[in-house]
């Protein structure tokens, strides 16, 4: 035995694969023990003169036979087929085998059959299914998640993405796999900032969250998104991102409806704390005005002046009525959004609160001059109207100086369609650079009164700017105090004037 055929020898003896040879009628003329151990075979000889029919069901013979008919045909191997190998045996036993068949020339290159290899790669087949398997149902999980996950490479191209990224994605674009957020239509501002963010984590290799933003779909649809980008390796071994993106959007508006409610809550509970506030300090004004009338009926000496002093309580009692009236409609509408507004005519309630201060106006020989616009209506809470001059008013009656008559100078005037008043008195006045800072303050008096409350100023305040107000300021001490007061801007475009 020469070198050649002892080498040739040892390779069908020792090699794990499978080595055959078949004459042109597929028939063995030879085969390696491994073959012969695949085919339940004790020699390599006994599968002389066989085919594969004598090993495998039909299915896979027949397969086999057509292959090696087209390679005596046309010289051409095939290499590397995947085969499914069923035996015919009692329990038709599957393997998975990896084949390559060559045409077997002779000396002079004439085709006399066919040889091959095969190698069993059931193992490896099983593998592969499970974790073809283990694949699809990673798949099918990410799927079915509403959250959006991809993967971008290191040029921020997409390498992977869930259903959930491709329906939001690339609606008119095909799939997005391969392309960049640019080519996708994502506004260049944005992309820039999705490209920096993936830069800097697979530089840094840190993850990176980026907060709630709002997004557009490709329809115009608005989103709330947040995202968090962790490093990811991809298969080649190249650095890249994973992204999860998950949409917030109805948690955004929970949290806006939350803030709506609590919005609702706090005008509703600052419009109790107006009424708590004006049933206890506007009432008061009013009980006082109809102590004192009473007082002086009882004292009084000529019937004119009792008559006259009567009629000044039926007014008093009469603006009581109103003012009770007015706050019983608030307490029917607490539980509405909005206060109510009704169309006023300013001169009309400011006459009715200087009917309601006629005893203090009579008793200190107060002064009233007016410059009101003729015809001004406009729409506002009656309640809150009467409060804010009854306390105005009253305030300029209660700290008039001692040595001046009493003087109130009220101008009311609409300028662009905005309604403006300014309250001037020439009482005791106020030391703003003592009290700038607490002059609208719950409690805080300035003059030592006994019957100071403290609250008038800040009620005024509070009820001007619930309303979309402002009010202002200007005193020195004995030299009186100005108000100027804004009504407020969503009450400006609403100017009426009845025809």
């Amino acid at each position: 035995m020469d070198n050649h055929a002892l080498l040739f020898k040892r390779l069908m003896e020792n090699t794990p694969e499978s080595v055959f040879f078949k004459d042109l009628n597929s028939r063995f003329i030879a085969i390696n023990t491994t073959c012969a151990a695949k085919f339940g075979l004790e020699n390599p000889e006994e599968a002389i003169g066989k085919t594969d029919f004598d090993f495998f069901a039909i299915e896979h013979a027949q397969v086999a036979l057509e292959d090696e008919h087209q390679i005596i045909a046309t010289q051409q191997p095939i290499i590397n087929k995947e085969e499914r190998e069923v035996f015919n045996d009692e329990n038709r036993t599957v393997a998975w085998a990896s084949t390559s068949k060559y045409p077997l020339l002779d000396e002079d290159g004439t085709v006399i059959g066919t040889y091959g290899i095969t190698r069993n790669i059931t193992e490896k087949k099983a593998q592969y299914e499970e974790i073809q398997h283990l694949k699809n149902q990673m798949e099918s999980i990410l799927n079915a998640v509403p959250n959006m996950i991809f993967v971008k490479d290191e040029y921020g191209r997409f390498v992977l993405a869930n259903e959930a990224a491709k329906n939001y994605l690339d609606s008119e674009f095909g799939d997005i796999i391969g392309k960049t957020d640019y080519e996708l239509g994502v506004p260049e501002e944005r992309a820039d900032q999705y490209r920096n963010i993936e830069k800097e984590v697979i530089a840094t290799q840190k993850t990176a969250f980026h907060p709630e933003e709002k997004t557009y779909r490709h329809d115009g649809t608005e989103f709330w998104h947040q995202t968090i980008k962790v490093p990811f390796t991809l298969g080649n071994g190249k650095p890249g991102v994973l992204s999860v993106t998950t949409d917030v959007s109805k948690r955004i508006q929970y949290e806006v409806e939350l803030l709506d409610s609590l919005n609702v809550i706090s005008k509703q509970n600052e419009r109790l704390s107006n009424f708590a506030h004006i049933v206890s300090h506007n009432l008061r004004n009013h009980a006082g005005g109809i102590s004192m009338l009473s007082s002086l009926i009882q004292v009084s000496e000529s019937t004119e002046e009792k008559e006259e002093l009567i009629g000044m309580l039926e007014s008093a009692s009469e603006r009581l009525n109103e003012t009770i009236a007015d706050l019983n409609e608030i307490i029917d509408k607490q539980s509405k959004a909005e206060i109510d507004l009704k169309l006023l005519d300013f001169r009309e309630v400011l006459d009715g609160i200087k009917e309601v201060l006629a005893t203090e106006i009579k008793t200190h020989g107060v002064k009233f001059f007016e410059e009101i616009e003729p015809g001004l209506y406009f729409r506002y809470s009656p309640a809150y109207l009467d409060s804010i001059l009854l306390n105005l008013c009253s305030n300029a009656i209660k700290y008039r100086h001692p040595d001046r008559v009493p003087e109130v100078h009220i101008k009311v005037w609409r300028e662009q369609e905005k309604v403006h008043m300014q309250i001037s008195d020439n009482g005791r006045g106020i030391d703003l650079e003592k009290h700038s800072a607490s002059i609208f303050g719950m409690y805080k008096t300035f003059h030592g009164n006994e019957n100071a409350k403290g609250i008038g100023l800040y009620i005024t305040k509070n009820q001007i700017e619930s309303l979309g107000g402002s009010i202002q300021i200007e005193s020195e001490p004995d030299s009186g105090t100005t108000f100027t007061i804004d009504f407020g801007k969503q009450h400006r475009n609403k100017m009426l004037t009845p025809v």
